[in-house]
């Protein structure tokens, strides 16, 4: 029996009460921390659930408002068929109200394409009709009084006596008598030419009546600014800048059919430049010219025919 080992009474009793001791310490303890915790929290406005790091807190990403239904935008013209409409009415002898429509597919549509299309038929129509002897809000009506010619109305008008003839449906050599009318263009004309777009408007009245599209400088030698026409001159000779005199009709002049010559008064040094014809078509549309503006033979006779001397020239970048 010696080899059993015996717990003297009241051993066991002692060591159980210190354990127990340890126990509601650390009770009291961790309770007491949990109440400062608590209210620590309450203090400081936290809530009871927070939990406390060392790290800095992220703040919560701010609440995404919710979206509000959007109206549907209000649907696009279809330009495409506005075109077709519009050719419809030029086709059958509706050309103002043709080319009206046109004006909506021009301004609305992002296809370039299409847009060049528009503005060659509004051209031909705008032309055909302002050519014609119908009235228009272009043209204005002129009482013949005594004394009159062809020419002194076209110079009292700011017009052409080839206009004059060709809306009226007559000759030069034809005799006006008083009392007659005439149709007259109801504003002078303006030609502005854009030198990056290569286009030349005819423009009556703060509208285009016709656009076309034109030969500009090499290296920018189109001057831009405000000019007057000048000299007019149907078959026309050139004098090339190293001197000399080219005549008409020789392959080597590069004039075309057409000279319309162009002046800025405060730029006395800017000379030698104008509109001409060619008959390069490969030269439209790009910078071919040593600074003048060139336009198909055809194009620039019809030019010619509208706008007198002294006609305003608007020449941008």
């Amino acid at each position: 029996m010696s080899d059993i080992y015996v717990r003297p009474y009241g051993r066991g009793r002692r060591g159980s009460n210190k354990g127990l001791f340890i126990a509601v310490l650390i009770a009291f303890v961790v309770g007491g921390g949990i109440w400062w915790g608590l209210s620590y929290r309450a203090e400081n406005g936290l809530e009871p659930d927070a939990v406390e790091t060392t790290e800095a807190v992220q703040e919560a990403p701010e609440p995404v408002p919710e979206k509000k239904p959007t109206k549907p935008s209000a649907p696009q013209p279809n330009v495409n068929q506005a075109f077709a409409r519009a050719q419809s009415l030029i086709s059958s002898g509706k050309p103002a109200e043709g080319s009206r429509l046109l004006d909506d597919v021009i301004s609305a549509t992002t296809d370039a394409k299409l847009k060049n299309s528009a503005l060659r038929m509004q051209g031909r129509a705008n032309m055909d009709l302002f050519l014609s002897d119908v009235p228009t809000d272009q043209k204005k009506s002129y009482v013949i009084q005594p004394g009159d010619s062809l020419d002194r109305i076209a110079k009292k008008n700011h017009t052409t006596v080839g206009l004059l003839c060709r809306i009226n449906g007559i000759d030069e050599a034809d005799l006006i008598y008083p009392g007659a009318r005439l149709l007259l263009p109801a504003a002078p004309f303006v030609v502005e030419v854009d030198k990056s777009d290569r286009t030349l408007d005819l423009m009556i009245g703060g509208k285009r009546l016709k656009r076309y599209s034109v030969g500009v400088g090499r290296y920018g030698k189109t001057p831009v600014g405000t000019f007057k026409t000048v000299v007019h001159q149907t078959h026309p000779d050139w004098s090339p800048p190293g001197g000399g005199i080219v005549k008409f009709g020789d392959p080597l002049n590069v004039l075309g059919t057409r000279w319309i010559s162009i002046l800025d008064e405060t730029r006395p040094d800017l000379k030698g430049f104008g509109v001409h014809g060619t008959s390069d078509r490969e030269s439209i549309g790009s910078d071919t010219s040593n600074g003048c503006i060139r336009m198909l033979n055809e194009e620039v006779e019809e030019v010619f025919l509208l706008i007198p001397r002294g006609t305003q020239v608007v020449i941008s970048e």
